[in-house]
């Protein structure tokens, strides 16, 4: 009998390598990139665009080890499918959005992003407090509203944290991660220089206001069987 894949160690082992490897060819191309554009060239990559997506692929190596620490150090048991999703969505907006340049080749690339990580982060936030009901060590016994309530709030709080880490990465790097520069190079200002970030905090709240109505509904459903 074939043994049953583990696809939370094949997600990981493809990220880590994809990011590793990614590492590398970054840094050869950020020593020969140029400092800024002579030509209008679509797409093209001076060493700033190199040095965010060098940041982001050392960033993206330190955030996949989070889960193995929570449950390692804090034993918070993550269930596998999460941090499947979780790991997917870093190879997504890590390796395909920024080193294969998807935010700019494929539409709405970002917003789909924003919105399957307000679901992830939500479903997170419901298993911490499922951890807190559960711990020996703390006696918080939280109702349906307050746990979803507790989500939503987790969801957006990590999402809006995000939103801060680009604009410091914008000024202290000189980098373009709130996409205040169109593709063309025109320096956006006003309302349209602000789209980017409040689409993004947009999407991250409705994502996660329906994944913790979700959530509330089934607490809810499992409340009245007897099962809370």
């Amino acid at each position: 009998m074939l043994r049953k894949l583990n696809w939370k160690k094949i997600t990981w082992a493809i990220l880590f390598v994809s990011l590793l490897l990614s590492v590398i060819f970054i840094i050869s191309r950020m020593i020969m990139a140029p400092a800024e554009l002579k030509a209008m060239e679509e797409h093209a990559k001076v060493k700033t665009d190199y040095v965010l997506m060098l940041l982001q692929c050392i960033s993206g190596l330190l955030i996949m080890m989070i889960p193995t620490f929570i449950e390692r150090k804090i034993s918070i048991d993550i269930p596998d499918s999460i941090e499947v999703i979780f790991y997917t969505f870093l190879f997504c907006a890590i390796y395909l959005g920024e080193v294969r340049n998807f935010y700019y080749l494929v539409p709405y690339w970002d917003t789909i992003l924003h919105a399957f990580s307000g679901v992830m982060l939500g479903a997170l936030g419901f298993i911490l407090v499922r951890f807190l009901n559960e711990s020996k060590h703390t006696h918080i016994q939280l109702t349906p509203f307050f746990v979803s309530f507790f989500a939503f709030c987790f969801a957006v709080t990590m999402g809006t944290l995000w939103e801060i880490y680009e604009f410091l990465a914008d000024g202290l790097l000189s980098t373009n991660m709130q996409k205040f520069i169109a593709s063309d190079f025109t320096v956006l200002i006003g309302r349209e220089a602000l789209s980017d970030t409040m689409m993004d905090l947009i999407v991250d709240t409705v994502s996660a206001f329906f994944i913790s109505l979700y959530g509330y509904i089934q607490l809810k459903r499992w409340e009245k069987q007897g099962y809370l």
